[in-house]
């Protein structure tokens, strides 16, 4: 008797936006919706058998995504021209993938990633907006961008950003490297905190934003801010609620990419 093979199947990286009001964040969870959940059942009514999605990032409930990525298998041969219009016409409203790309079949889109970016976006006027409430976050005091500024260049570079993580997180090494950090008035009042990592700590986006934003207000000084960077035993802000964050990018060598393709 002749066994046969299993078929070998064939890894896709796509990138994803979504809307994370709606969604209890990105990682599958019983009872609840989140995109990862969505995504895999999705691409079971496609393909026509369960597909397990590997994410970039967890993020949290009510953060956004402009730029999340993600891996699947599918078999070769398949007409991978029809997934994304296929998938999108599957998922649920706040879900859209906007791109697809043939990856090395060992590829690991959380663990391959050369850096991550994340922005974050405040409202800084007296009254609240009604259309930019669900992305952005309100500030109603004035806050001093140059001190805004200089509190983001001191976190570029590699410090110990263990006062920058949540409380009772893994007691791993606080220690990561922050490739770039600025703040920019995007739009009238609408500031846009921007971080890019090689990797972060769980929550760590929100908390240091909060910090930034302390700065600003001058219920923090810079001195207390590059104290911080050097490590703590406790969060040295609260962290600033989620839907003012947004998953922006995340970047991969070009070499995992087949037929130099990329996303």
């Amino acid at each position: 008797m002749i066994r046969k093979e299993p078929r070998r199947l064939a890894r896709y990286l796509i990138t994803l936006q979504y809307v994370g009001a709606g969604f209890h964040g990105f990682q599958k969870q019983p009872f609840v919706p989140t995109v990862q959940g969505a995504l895999e059942q999705a691409l079971c009514t496609l393909i026509g058998r369960e597909t397990p999605v590997l994410g970039a990032g967890r993020t949290d409930a009510g953060v956004h995504a402009l730029g999340q990525a993600a891996a699947f298998d599918i078999e070769p041969g398949r007409d991978v021209s029809r997934i994304v219009p296929g998938l999108n016409a599957l998922l649920p409203r706040g879900i859209s993938v906007t791109g697809m790309a043939r990856v090395r079949d060992d590829m690991d889109p959380r663990r391959d990633a050369l850096w991550r970016e994340y922005r974050f976006f405040l409202l800084n006027t007296p009254a609240p907006s009604a259309l930019l409430e669900d992305y952005t976050v309100h500030i109603h005091k004035p806050l001093d961008k140059t001190l805004m500024s200089e509190a983001c260049s001191r976190a570029v570079g590699e410090h110990d950003f263990s006062a920058f993580r949540a409380q009772g997180s893994p007691e791993d090494s606080g220690v990561r490297r922050v490739i770039e950090c600025d703040l920019e008035e995007v739009w009238p009042s609408v500031l846009q905190f921007r971080v890019r990592a090689t990797a972060f700590l769980y929550r760590m986006v929100r908390i240091m934003a909060g910090a930034v934003t302390e700065v600003g207000s001058g219920r923090a000084s810079l001195e207390d801010l590059s104290a911080w960077l050097k490590g703590g035993d406790r969060p040295c802000a609260v962290p600033l609620p989620p839907q003012g964050l947004f998953l922006w990018k995340v970047a991969y060598p070009g070499e995992l990419f087949i037929d130099d393709a990329g996303v």
